[in-house]
């Protein structure tokens, strides 16, 4: 089997393995893989040969079912009595065994069990029977027979192939991938292919200095899995970051399609041809997680003793601190690449690391640009800021995404999560929450007086604005400064009378403020929210016209001309009103004439009833002399109202601001 020379994880849950090693002519490969990789395998696989050789196709494992595999053979091997049972099977089989001096060569009759007296007991012993080349039925004690071959190739041939698929059977979860080469002497050859992996991690480490003018340390481990049945002994390492497109496509599995059973009738009707749909298969992703317990934080007393007694003992030598000895404790040998837009982490030391187990890997050990600060954000903790560290990415690498945990001088001081960081990005990254400094903050409307009117269309908008106010106090009893980062959500994009912010982020701006020793700190964010009122100027009355003019919205000469408007509408609203009344007198008489229709329908021929009759159609013809009056008044009115309406909607659109 080839080694494995060199190992690609990725981010998202699958690696690249690469086996290279020499061949010798034309050497036949075997590998094992889980029967879950081999969709990967097969759509991934590459074979090489440096030596000028070539290879045949690949052989595998079939997915097929034992039962659908067993059915192609026309043998069998009995679930009991292997050998008594197989022969009898096997029935006109020819056969070749030693008997005596001799060898017996014939077909297989069948076994046949026969009786003999031993002493008091009757022993029924298995004998084969073989009709030999000669013609005589020969009865052989299957006792004696230690080794018996068959004539016939094609029953070798089937009875190991039927032995191939039991055994497979046997190893559900393992498939094997055979691959022959082809080429003379020796030559090196590689096979390389993807599988799923679970993803490698990142972990970092900070060192914070304490005491002035030390610098901070910043080292990264990457944590990787070996699931596979191989050791990994001095492979190449890659680690890369991004989220390149990957998915499972079921090649191992075989496909069949239905076909049509055509049947000869004696009407030699032929049944159409039915095509069905191949089944997609979904993909599954497993993600592996790992969780890591840190060390509980030492407390700041304990350090202190600890530090005295070292400057107690002046004949010893100092011990090096934390920082000194993660220096020279770690020896760091890793290279970047940029691979497309992916990023890859390339470990140049050869990695070991056994079947089944796990290994951390440095990856980065560098000086951080590091700055203590503290951020305060309500949303994540409302009574009291951060304390956090600004850190600048001023190494070569691409810091991906991990835990962190810090440590100040020799003591641990708390935990952090690190976004992913190009190269000179910066992140502010809280790890403990800053006790000695505590915080507050109000938020209140207020809202100003009208500021301008404007016109658009048939309205008048009456400017003003809200300010959302919020006052922020840090009270500090630290005796030292802080620098500390104030992130305020905003709502609205204009602000008023307040600082510009150090950093806009999707939701927040930032702040920066110096929250001095001992004292308290004031800060307030003042929002602007530009909002209007409408007025209809077409149905504008003379106290909103009024209203205008003491909040000064308007001039003497656009209050001359809304006067004016509003007489016109309050004109127009007094025909409408008449028009209303008119029609409401008009609908009153139809009513009564419906009513008189109806009373004349009823009536007969006599002569009392002809005389009430010619009293509803005088009544009646009198109520249309009415009803055309009104229609006609109705209508006029109309006209006016509709030449009224053009006046204001003229008057209106030469209203100007």
């Amino acid at each position: 089997m080839l080694p494995i020379t060199r190992v690609v994880l990725f981010k998202h849950g699958v690696a690249y393995f690469e086996r290279k090693g020499p061949v010798e002519g034309n050497q036949l490969l075997e590998l094992d893989f889980k029967a879950s990789q081999m969709n990967d395998v097969l759509k991934s696989l590459t074979a090489l040969d440096y030596g000028g050789g070539s290879f045949s196709a690949l052989a595998y494992d079939s997915e097929e079912p034992l039962e659908r595999r067993l059915e192609e053979l026309n043998i069998r091997v009995p679930e009991r009595g292997a050998i008594a049972a197989f022969l009898d099977l096997l029935k006109g089989a020819r056969v070749s065994l030693p008997r005596g001096s001799e060898t017996l060569e014939g077909a297989v009759v069948g076994i046949e069990e026969v009786s003999q007296q031993k002493g008091g007991l009757v022993i029924r012993e298995p004998h084969l029977a073989v009709l030999a080349e000669s013609g005589t039925l020969v009865r052989v004690p299957l006792l004696e027979v230690d080794e018996l071959r068959f004539v016939d190739e094609s029953v070798q041939r089937d009875l190991k192939a039927l032995l191939d698929i039991l055994f497979s059977g046997l190893r559900k979860d393992r498939k094997r991938l055979s691959i022959q080469t082809l080429g003379d002497g020796q030559r090196q050859v590689s096979l390389s292919y993807v599988v799923e992996a679970p993803v490698w991690k990142t972990s970092y480490r900070i060192i914070l200095p304490d005491k002035p003018g030390d610098g901070s340390l910043l080292q990264g481990w990457a944590l990787v899995d070996n699931t596979t049945e191989d050791d990994w002994d001095g492979v190449g390492l890659s680690l890369v970051a991004g989220l390149p497109i990957s998915f499972v496509h079921d090649l191992y599995t075989p496909r069949y399609r239905q076909r049509p059973v055509v049947r000869v009738e004696e009407e030699a009707a032929v049944a159409p041809p039915v095509v069905e749909a191949g089944e997609v298969m979904e993909p599954e992703e497993c993600y592996d997680e790992m969780e890591m317990d840190l060390e509980e934080a030492r407390a700041e007393a304990p350090v202190m003793r600890a530090k005295a007694m070292r400057m107690a003992a002046p004949m010893a030598p100092p011990a090096p601190s934390m920082a000194e000895a993660t220096r020279s404790s770690v020896q760091v040998q890793t290279r970047t690449q940029e691979v497309g837009d992916l990023f890859a982490y390339e470990i140049t030391n050869p990695v070991d690391v056994p079947r089944g187990r796990s290994a951390l890997v440095p990856i980065l050990q560098a000086e951080a640009d590091i700055e203590r600060v503290a951020l305060y954000n309500p949303e994540i903790r409302d009574k009291n800021p951060m304390t956090a560290f600004r850190i600048k990415n001023n190494t070569e690498l691409t810091l991906e995404g991990g835990p962190l945990t810090v440590f100040e001088g020799d003591a641990y001081v708390g935990e952090a999560m690190l976004d992913t960081m190009r190269r000179d990005e910066e992140r502010i990254t809280p790890y403990s929450v800053e006790l000695g400094i505590t915080a507050k903050h109000d938020q209140h409307w207020r809202r100003e007086d009208y500021r301008r009117a404007s016109k658009s269309g048939t309205y008048i908008y009456k400017h003003y604005r809200q300010l959302l106010i919020t006052e922020y106090e840090l009270n500090s009893r630290l005796d030292r400064e802080v620098k500390v980062y104030l992130d305020h959500r905003f709502n609205y994009d204009v602000r008023e009378d307040t600082d510009e912010p150090v950093e806009v982020t999707d939701h927040f701006w930032r702040f920066k403020l110096d929250a001095a020793p001992g004292q308290t700190t004031k800060f307030k964010v003042t929002e602007v929210s530009e909002q209007h009122e409408s007025v209809d100027i077409e149905s504008i009355a003379h106290h909103e016209i009024a209203n205008l003019v003491d909040d000064e919205l308007i001039s003497g000469a656009v209050k001359k001309a809304l006067e004016k408007i509003a007489e016109k509408v309050a004109g127009i609203q007094k025909l409408d009103e008449k028009t209303a009344r008119l029609e409401n007198k008009l609908e009153k008489i139809e009513q009564g004439q419906g009513r008189v229709r109806k009373n004349l329908k009823a009536l007969g021929s006599s002569s009392e009833e002809a005389k009430l009759r010619q009293k509803y159609v005088t009544a009646l013809s009198r109520e249309e002399e009415k009803i055309e009056a009104l229609r006609t008044e109705i209508a006029e009115l109309q006209e006016r109202v509709e030449r009224e309406r053009e006046d204001l909607e003229e008057m209106i659109e030469e209203l100007e601001f």
